[in-house]
């Protein structure tokens, strides 16, 4: 019966495999697990129950979903044509290409990060509603003519984010990832400087560019091989 609270994990589990809504997942989770460690749905000061401790892990984790209150501008600025926008300036430059703008988008995110500042959730402020519109114009693609490609594009973009927020934090000294290396070394006996702990993150930030610089470069070669065999067989088509 001690293994029985573990059923949460297995609702997880069974949640992302089906890609159910990652929200819905994660609750249904936490009341499984509650139900079967034996907590009531409503507790007391004492005693507190499942949505007693869902709404407290929310409250001190609020600054986490601050990302939504960007939702209705992104919004209104894909209404009205930021993406058409953003795919016909890139379609206009003819040195761009899916890699090279992924690249660029990168090093931009970690020279952001290292000055200490996040910019909240880059997938829904900057790369869903910029990069990603951009990537595509840059590679000439359509939705609906080039499906393969627009997914692969777009899981690159979403990976240059993610490189580049996550390799890069480190570089500032009063990051949150700083300051845990900091804290467990100091618990441990070991005085560590935040500088020093930021400036030998330096090689890791810039293996992590060079390493997704070879990825794009990969990725574009791809894109382009695609784009030979698409005007090999409209010309095929056309001959016939």
């Amino acid at each position: 019966m001690e293994y029985l609270p573990l059923a949460g994990v297995a609702v997880v589990l069974a949640g992302f495999a089906l890609r159910l809504r990652v929200t819905v997942v994660v609750v249904a989770a936490g009341l499984i697990t509650g139900l079967a460690a034996g907590m009531p749905v409503v507790g007391s000061d004492a005693a507190p129950g499942i949505l007693d401790t869902l709404g407290r892990a929310f409250s001190s984790q609020r600054l986490i979903t601050l990302f939504v209150l960007a939702l209705p501008a992104i919004g209104l600025s894909e209404r009205y044509g930021l993406q058409d926008q953003a795919r016909h300036l890139l379609a206009n430059l003819r040195a761009a290409t899916v890699g090279r703008l992924l690249l660029a988008y990168q090093l931009l995110r970690v020279f952001v990060v290292a000055l200490g500042i996040r910019l909240g959730s880059g997938h829904v402020t900057f790369s869903r509603p910029l990069i990603v519109p951009m990537a595509l114009g840059a590679g000439g693609l359509d939705d609906e003519r080039t499906p393969d490609e627009t997914e692969r594009v777009k899981a690159a973009s979403g990976a240059s984010e993610n490189y580049g927020n996550f390799f890069g934090q480190n570089l500032f000294f009063g990051a949150a990832g700083v300051v845990l290396v900091v804290t467990t070394l100091r618990d441990a006996g070991i005085a560590v400087d935040p500088r020093h702990v930021s400036l030998w993150s330096i090689p890791i930030a810039v293996a992590s560019v060079l390493v997704a610089a070879g990825k794009y470069h990969l990725l574009d070669r791809w894109l382009r091989r695609r784009a030979a065999r698409r005007a090999a067989a409209t010309g095929d088509e056309g001959a016939r």
